[in-house]
């Protein structure tokens, strides 16, 4: 339970930043196809920089 409440707290922020590049895009989509795309590639590049700033941690099994 110890390990479980470690990786949630380690992830949180990475969860809620995901969620809310999920919710701009959908209210982008709303707008218009065009703009919606636009936005969900910059979301793409802006998780690639961060996930290339900030690696996935491991842990031990």
């Amino acid at each position: 339970m110890n390990k479980l409440l470690k990786v949630f707290r380690d992830y949180a922020e990475d969860f809620f930043i995901f969620v809310g590049l999920l919710f701009i895009n959908f209210a982008t989509f709303r707008l218009s196809i065009t703009a919606g795309l636009y936005v969900m590639g910059v979301s793409f590049v802006a998780i690639g920089v961060f996930l290339a700033l900030h690696p996935p941690k491991r842990y031990p099994p």
